[in-house]
């Protein structure tokens, strides 16, 4: 029986993550509509990596570029002026808001994303949703790390434990840490896994679910 979630956030909870793909467009036109479209395609497919290590590889990979720490910094820093208003405004995936609401006391909820803690915490308050969860956890830790500390911290047993998001970096988190996970269809393909859903609205019913 399923008594503790961690949840992912974009694509997850908040219909964001186009947000951010534009976001990431729009710091990288100037080098090119190439190199552009090489940092879209894979932030899309690389949903759930920080920021910080997608602006690293974007630079080496893309423009043969080393960035320092500095560097890294001021572009998270732009980015974050160019995303955090509209990932607050963002709308929520279907049902998302209505679990969390009226779930919160039944299931221990967490939050696992690659957003930085310091921003992910303020979106959360500005969503007046930040009461709702237990701990909340993001870069620059990884979500597997994130997971195993829920885990251990609280001293849950996995089978009771489950990992909710659209990427491979949530699958991943949950596969190392030897819990359950459920796909999101939002973003990344993920129509072979055991446990799916398009939204948020039959969650309770699929929870009910996993053994």
């Amino acid at each position: 029986m399923i008594k503790n979630i961690i949840f992912d956030y974009d694509g997850t909870i908040a219909d964001s993550v186009n947000i951010k793909t534009k976001a990431f467009a729009e710091l990288y036109r100037s080098y090119g509509e190439e190199v552009e479209k090489n940092v879209v395609k894979y932030h899309l497919a690389h949903g759930g990596v920080s920021r910080f290590d997608k602006f690293k590889y974007f630079h080496k990979e893309f423009l043969n570029i080393d960035l320092n720490k500095d560097k890294v910094q001021q572009l998270a820093h732009s980015f974050s002026k160019l995303v955090i208003d509209k990932v607050v405004n963002a709308p929520y995936i279907e049902g998302a808001f209505e679990f969390i609401s009226n779930n919160y006391k039944k299931y221990s909820l967490f939050i696992s994303t690659a957003t930085p803690t310091n921003e992910i915490i303020e979106i959360l308050n500005r969503k007046n949703l930040i009461q709702y969860f237990k701990d909340i956890k993001g870069s620059p830790e990884s979500k597997i790390d994130h997971a195993q500390q829920i885990i251990a911290a609280n001293n849950y047993l996995k089978n009771e434990t489950v990992f909710i998001g659209d990427s491979d970096s949530d699958r991943e988190a949950a596969s190392k840490n030897n819990i359950p996970f459920v796909a999101v269809l939002s973003g990344e393909d993920m129509t072979n896994e055991k446990y799916q859903i398009n939204d948020l609205k039959n969650l309770i019913h699929l929870l009910n679910t996993i053994k």
